[in-house]
């Protein structure tokens, strides 16, 4: 049995994190053993069968999903005014996860939630200092925003999002926490051109995967706008090894078979070269849930 350590973090995020989250992490004592054996290749063998079967694609289409999906999680959290309905209901579905390139079981009902937020805070504790606007696009239920208000309840955060429960949810809940954190409305395929970002902090988490390759329009629209930051955690299949490494190519195939998000980094890249943008930091994070690593990190702002 192993456990989490503040070694692990920093060692995924490249820097020293805050003494907040190191003992969030020791008093958490999330444990995890890694699969091995028998049990490795029955977890290799149900990936390959995963894969085989019709799987729900990322798109336009899914935005009835999503209106459903986030209307639970305010349907709950109206009954019951409780932050934790806030975390979205795929985190704790399995107790399977990756970690620095192993695949582990974990011993946590929400050791994935857990994990996810220790690395997400401590990117955004470093860099949030320096702006007084925090936006995330694609924010869902506003959970990393409302972790992130309690951090810096000097400094006013948005949530955008293409569900109007979203907007319902983070207004209700911001209400009754007395949160600096509002709600907006926006759609990846057709940016708001209304919405000033000048001098931001931009965040996603895990949202720009469900737009494919349809990431043209909202990059255009960060590059118009000119905020100070962009900070992504996202699917970005083009840091895997997929010619030498199972788990790299397995991940790779199933980013596809979703429609997970595509071409992302290598666009970023070329714009880059045409001065549009600087790229500040592309960092492979090694964890994830059980059937992918879908969260790298990329950090650019506009020239």
């Amino acid at each position: 049995m192993k456990s989490i350590l503040i070694s692990d973090i920093e060692n995924s995020v490249g820097f020293e994190i805050s003494s907040e989250i190191k003992e969030s992490i020791l008093k958490e004592r999330l444990t995890y053993s890694e699969l091995e054996g028998e049990d490795l290749e029955k977890y290799i063998l149900e990936y390959l069968k995963v894969l085989d079967e019709d799987l729900s694609v990322s798109g336009e289409h899914r935005r009835n999903d999503w209106e459903s999906g986030w209307g639970e999680n305010l349907k709950l959290f109206l009954e019951t005014k409780d932050e934790k309905t806030l975390i979205p209901k795929y985190h704790g579905k399995s107790n399977i996860a990756r970690l620095n390139g192993r695949i582990i079981r974990t011993y946590d009902q929400q050791f994935d939630f857990k994990l996810h937020s220790f690395i997400v805070d401590s990117v955004i504790r470093k860099h949030a200092p320096n702006f007084k606007r925090i936006c995330e696009f694609g924010c869902g239920t506003g959970y990393h925003l409302f972790r992130m208000s309690k951090y810096f309840p000097d400094k006013n955060f948005v949530g955008l999002d293409w569900s109007r429960s979203s907007q319902r949810l983070i207004s209700e809940a911001a209400t009754g926490a007395n949160l600096k954190v509002s709600a907006r409305n926006f759609d990846y395929f057709n940016p708001d051109e209304s919405f000033d970002i000048n001098g931001d902090l931009i965040l996603t988490v895990a949202s720009l995967e469900q737009i494919g390759d349809k990431h043209k329009p909202f990059v255009d629209y960060l590059i118009s706008k000119k905020p100070g930051l962009c900070i992504h955690f996202e699917p970005i299949s083009e840091v895997f090894d997929k010619e030498s490494n199972l788990l790299d190519h397995l991940t790779s195939k199933y980013f596809n078979k979703r429609n997970y998000l595509k071409g992302f980094l290598t666009r970023l890249k070329e714009l880059e070269s045409e001065n549009k943008i600087q790229i500040l930091e592309t960092r492979r994070l090694n964890y994830g849930s059980k059937f992918i690593e879908g969260h790298t990190l990329i950090i650019w702002k506009p020239i």
